[in-house]
């Protein structure tokens, strides 16, 4: 009975059911008793869990990289200083 009840969590996590819907399942009093039991049971889950967070990274990536590609160009602003001559003929303002 124990090894059914045991495979059965293995396959659920497996299939991407949640955690701590595992965890009500088998009636474990903390999560942290069902992830150190069944978190490493199988390596597939291990490698789905790299693949998912790859995606994530990439995805973002992506995302990033159209958002950077879409925007206009800025101009640059006059290096030059602009003459004196037009300091001279404005009006100061008085404060």
């Amino acid at each position: 009975m124990h090894d059914l009840r045991h495979g059965a969590a293995s396959l659920a996590l497996t299939g991407g059911c949640d955690l701590k819907v595992i965890q009500a399942q088998l009636g474990h009093s903390t999560i942290v008793t069902t992830a150190d039991t069944y978190t490493s049971v199988l390596p597939q889950t291990a490698h789905d869990g790299a693949e998912d967070t790859a995606r994530v990274i990439i995805d973002a990536a992506r995302t990033i990289s159209r958002n950077t590609r879409h925007q206009p160009k800025r101009r640059h602003r006059r290096t030059k200083p602009r003459s004196t001559a037009h300091a001279t003929t404005r009006t100061p303002v008085v404060a």
